[in-house]
């Protein structure tokens, strides 16, 4: 048997060193005495892209950091596979994520307690956004915000192509929002992102490292994969790992296990030990020990991009086509951190009504759609960029009503999930996509955008109701914000209580993105610290 840097028993077991793994480890261990045992499928954050803001680009199509996951023939986009990756690297997603740090509207969280969550209404959340944030720069919203926290929030400095898009906007009439974490939602401007001079910065770097610096007792186990959790008598007492060697371990929680594998892994584990939908569990031959609603609700954010050829400014297309470019952005990033390798790829969004509304709305209501600008033009993350210079402003529908699932297709742990996402199958996420798509076109008719645009090239020829839809049947994809497979609230649709024990089961608790009753309006990532962050005050205090 290898030999693991984690003792035979800890107080607690933690599934998962992604976002809310590390905030969870950190979090916990700084009460005195507190032992655990961190456990991650994959390996060091030391692929030198993660580091490298833009390196997402490299990032999102590496199978060595990722699970290289496919969704099931979605019925409402002409049967494709869509990938469907997720992080799989110490510091999880938030090694490979585009970096944006985005809450939600307020309407989000109180729509969670309203479902069922009760403790996890905008105000309740509110002090956890705050713990863990560390705003960089003023807000006039400063009772919003956190100053002193672990998780570093700019703006950075946008390129041009990026204030033209926000200048766009508000010809268009919507209004400028300088702070998308604060008051409202809603407005034009640039993205909050977790970058400190031109660097990103994952929850391992601002949650686990630190921690690990005060000597916590965190004993991290990386390319282990958990078989099964340990089940005693109602209890799970910890979990079983398969090394990379072929070796078994056994690692056990005196208090809990807490499983923080990720919107599919985590599901997956829990119908591996028998925790999940009985009948689909003796379909895969596992006897049931509870009957519960485990890899439902899955919900994320697809979109729908339009590409425009530009003009009179430097886009990331031009930057990589050419290598004397490629040369000075590598230079210019080396010694000064700066240039086209330090901005996020979502460098600006509008978030906006679009769809008729017969009542009135309250202040911090959820908007219809996103709209993400990126500064350069491609068709789709695995073929990478275009030979041409260009930008995509791309939609998505910020609460879908389409919801998926993640199934076992078989009782070997090793064997991947089947991921029905069932993007857009709900004709109202279909008509309002097609709205998005109209508001880009009309942002690309405003003076900021024309002054820079020379022609759209995707969609192309599309331009009827019918035509669009047909586009976003071949081309839309993940925008990579899955969450609610193993739900928090009170009824038979909730496998978690609103403390995030899994119902009829002792001493397990789940904590990432699959607890999420209800998709937030943005980017999740901030979401799941903060749900981390909540987590750790209710474990500890139990």
């Amino acid at each position: 048997m290898a030999e693991l840097n984690a003792p035979d028993q800890v107080d607690y077991v933690i599934v998962g060193a992604g976002s809310a793994g590390c905030v969870l480890a950190a979090r916990l261990t700084e009460k005195p005495g507190v032992t655990v045992a961190l456990v991650e499928a994959g390996g060091p954050d030391s692929n030198p892209w993660i580091r490298v803001p833009l390196g997402f680009g490299k990032l999102v199509r590496n199978p060595s950091v990722l699970w290289d996951y496919r969704t099931q023939p979605e019925p409402a986009l002409d049967g494709r596979q869509l990938s469907f990756p997720r992080g799989r690297v110490l510091g999880g997603s938030s090694s490979v994520n585009g970096l944006v740090w985005l809450r939600g509207a307020r309407q989000d969280f109180d729509d969670w307690a309203e479902a069922g969550a009760s403790g996890w209404s905008f105000e309740d959340v509110l002090p956890y956004f705050r713990r863990s944030e560390r705003m960089l720069a003023p807000s006039e919203d400063t009772a919003l915000h956190g100053y002193e926290g672990p998780v570093p929030v700019s703006t950075g400095r946008p390129s041009a192509a990026a204030r033209a898009f926000v200048a766009a906007a508000q010809e268009a009439g919507h209004s400028a929002n300088p702070d998308f974490n604060g008051a409202r939602l809603h407005g034009a401007g640039f993205a909050p992102t977790n970058i400190v001079r031109g660097r990103r910065v994952s929850m391992a770097d601002a949650y686990l490292r630190p921690a690990l610096r005060r000597q916590a007792k965190i004993f991290s186990v990386l390319g282990a994969t958990v078989t099964s959790l340990i089940m005693e008598e109602g209890r799970a007492a910890g979990v079983r790992l398969r090394l990379a060697d072929g070796s078994r371990h056994v690692i056990r929680a005196g208090r809990e296990t807490i499983l923080a594998a990720g919107v599919t892994n985590t599901p997956q584990l829990l119908m591996l030990s028998g925790i999940g939908p009985a009948g689909h569990l003796r379909d895969m031959n596992i006897a049931p020990l509870v009957d519960l609603p485990v890899g439902d609700g899955l919900q994320d954010h697809v979109l729908a991009r339009t590409g425009y050829h530009s003009r009179d400014v430097l886009t990331l297309n031009g930057v990589m086509k050419n290598p004397l470019r490629q040369v000075a952005a590598g230079l210019e990033y080396a010694f000064a951190r700066r240039g086209p390798l330090a901005i996020a790829a979502t460098e600006a969004c509008l978030f906006a009504d679009i769809l008729p509304r017969v009542e009135a709305v309250a202040p911090g209501h959820a908007p219809d759609v996103q709209i993400q600008f990126a500064n350069f033009l491609i068709e789709d993350y695995q073929r990478g960029l275009g030979p041409t210079q260009g930008f995509v402003y791309s939609v998505c529908v910020c609460r879908p009503h389409s919801r998926g699932t993640i199934r076992l297709t078989s009782p070997d742990p090793a064997a991947p999930p089947a991921i029905q996402a069932n993007y857009l199958v709900d004709e109202r996420d279909m008509s309002a996509t097609l709205a998005g798509l109209r508001l880009c076109m009309t942002l690309s008719k405003q003076p900021a955008l024309q002054a820079i645009t020379t022609r759209r090239v995707a969609p192309i020829n599309a331009d009827s109701d019918a035509d669009l839809a047909a586009y976003v049947r071949e081309t839309a994809a993940t925008v990579f914000h899955p969450c609610g497979t193993v739900r928090m609230g009170q009824g038979g649709d909730a496998a978690l209580t609103p403390d995030l024990r899994v119902k009829g089961i002792r001493d397990l608790r789940v904590c990432d993105a699959s607890v999420m009753p209800i998709i937030p309006s943005t980017n999740i990532h901030a979401a799941t610290v903060m749900v981390a962050e909540k987590a750790a005050d209710l474990i500890l205090s139990a």
